[in-house]
């Protein structure tokens, strides 16, 4: 009978214990509810061996925001949901919208006062189950859907390994282990890695891999990679006039920001190792890019930096070669357009000599801006072959300063650039010799007889001196030659001044070279749409 009523005695102490324990907490949530307006309804609560479980759990705050799970079971091993939607309201009234900032600023100066208590977090995780199944976590704003995830979280002593995985076509996963530090307050965020299959937004077969460690208080956070982040993208075609066909390189980041999380405070340091690019931009394409590029953020702008950048080629109709770049660019997040540009280097090799830019500063809020494009040894046997006429040839090497304004121009679809040369100066560096010789220039001399000698100069003409003009406006090239020589053949080499006034659309000029050359799909199909829009006006 003893036994017996001992048994009694400690089921019943048990049952009370679990009662007062409930009325507690009971009495706790509905203080809780009547402080911060929180209600709570549910469906089909049920209690057994498994726990604690409902069919419908709804959580509401006033307006501000819903959270509903669905197929819910609560343990001391397990939290699981089948769904649990979150869906947030912003009100359209200024009043409600000034209430809620009045809350948000009261809510804020007692955490500036009080903060967020770390010392409990050994406690919330020790009493935290020990799986969190979520199947699908959806978050919507206005009733537009923001992601669909899928969560898993499993409790290792004093950290929590989580998993999150996308439900929707937007392929990603994140892995990381969360650590609280009670020495610097704050949970640390260890071998975090984010893999991202990615075939949305224009993009084909692009995988990223981000390696990451961080840490985050109750009003910041910082991420840095801590691995050899990748970032690989087969084809994208990002808008009409961007499309790449290869992007393969190595990423190093590091992220600060307040939380929540705003823009114009946002740390970030970014660097890609470009090991290989191409692809096309507008009517040029560009192959074998290799380099570095950085990305800085910071005091609400941004800095994308060109330590070094190779490209083996650029082909506009005409192909740049071995072009070398090295600069930067600096701009507002509210007027990306309007930034500086910086270039210490920007080179290129063309027709077996080369062209450069001087080193100079360009501010594209205060156009009109010059700059000079030099040319060197730029050799005319080679201009003759890439622009074939019947019948001329020639040898010689020119030089050339190119003043290059750059005027802003209002269109419809927004702010363009348009550049215009104004007196740009060439010259040869040695002597060479020119000859033109055809069919239609006979023709020419025999309807002709006073220009008979000067077909006859032509032919054959030793120059000792050739300068020029250029100057160019609205894709129209006008070149204006002073050249001096002779032609031993004809009356006894007397020295012969000839000036030549040449005018070129340069726009359809390389068009007609691309058509002409071997060039991408891509780049033929945009030309001959332009040319089709030429010809209908």
């Amino acid at each position: 009978m003893a036994r017996l009523k001992k048994r009694y005695w400690l089921s019943l102490s048990i049952l009370i214990f679990i009662t007062i324990l409930g009325l507690l907490g009971w009495r706790y949530w509905q203080e809780f509810k009547q402080e911060y307006g929180f209600s709570i309804n549910w469906q089909g609560a049920h209690i057994n061996l498994s726990g604690l479980s409902f069919d419908q759990l709804i959580v509401n705050k006033e307006a501000q925001f819903t959270v509903t799970a669905k197929d819910v079971v609560i343990s001391w091993s397990k939290l699981s949901a089948q769904n649990l939607n979150i869906d947030w309201q912003s009100s359209d009234s200024k009043i409600a919208t000034d209430n809620t900032k009045n809350i948000v600023e009261t809510a804020s100066e007692k955490q500036n006062q009080s903060g967020f208590d770390y010392s409990f977090i050994p406690t919330i995780v020790y009493w935290l189950p020990s799986t969190i199944d979520i199947n699908s976590l959806r978050v919507y704003e206005q009733n537009q859907e923001l992601f669909d995830v899928k969560i898993t979280a499993t409790k290792q002593q004093q950290a929590i390994h989580l998993d999150v995985s996308t439900n929707n076509q937007y392929i990603a996963n994140l892995s990381a282990t969360l650590l609280f530090n009670q020495n610097d307050l704050r949970v640390d965020i260890q071998n975090g890695v984010l893999t991202t299959t990615l075939n949305q937004f224009g993009i084909e077969n692009g995988k990223i891999l981000l390696p990451f460690t961080g840490w985050i208080t109750n009003n910041r956070f910082e991420l840095t990679n801590s691995g050899n982040a990748s970032v690989t993208i087969e084809k994208a075609n990002l808008s009409d006039d961007s499309i790449f066909s290869q992007l393969n390189g190595a990423l190093t980041f590091k992220v600060q920001s307040p939380i929540p999380v705003e823009p114009k405070q946002i740390l970030a340091t970014a660097k890609l190792n470009l090991n290989k690019f191409n692809g096309i931009y507008k009517n040029s394409e560009i192959n074998s890019a290799t380099g570095n590029i950085n990305i800085d953020i910071k005091n609400k702008q941004f800095t994308v930096s060109v330590p070094t950048l190779n490209i083996q080629e650029i082909n506009m109709g005409i192909a740049l070669q071995q072009v070398k770049l090295s600069g930067s660019y600096t701009a507002s997040f509210n007027s990306p357009n309007n930034g500086t540009i910086i270039w210490k280097k920007a080179q290129a090799d063309i027709f077996s000599g080369s062209i450069f830019l001087e080193a100079s500063r360009l501010n594209l809020a205060k156009l009109p801006q010059q700059f000079n494009l030099r040319l060197k040894q730029i050799q005319l046997k080679d201009i003759f072959a890439t622009y074939p006429a019947e019948g001329l040839a020639g040898e010689g090497a020119i030089d050339g300063l190119l003043p290059i304004t750059l005027l802003s121009v209002n269109k419809k679809e927004g702010v363009t650039f348009k550049p215009i040369i104004k007196k740009g100066q060439l010259t040869t560096t040695n002597q060479g010799y020119l000859q033109f010789e055809n069919s239609a220039l006979k023709n020419y001399a025999k309807s002709n007889p006073n220009m008979k000698i000067l077909t006859d100069i032509i032919k054959n003409f030793h120059y000792t001196k050739l300068d020029g003009t250029v100057d160019y406006a609205d894709d129209v090239a006008k070149l204006g030659l002073h050249i001096q020589g002779h032609n031993l053949d004809v009356e006894d080499g007397k020295a012969v001044n000839l000036n030549v006034t040449l005018e070129e659309n340069i726009a359809k000029l390389l068009m007609s070279l691309q058509l002409s050359d071997q060039i991408s799909e891509p780049i033929r199909k945009r030309i001959e749409a332009n040319l089709k829009k030429e010809s209908a006006k």
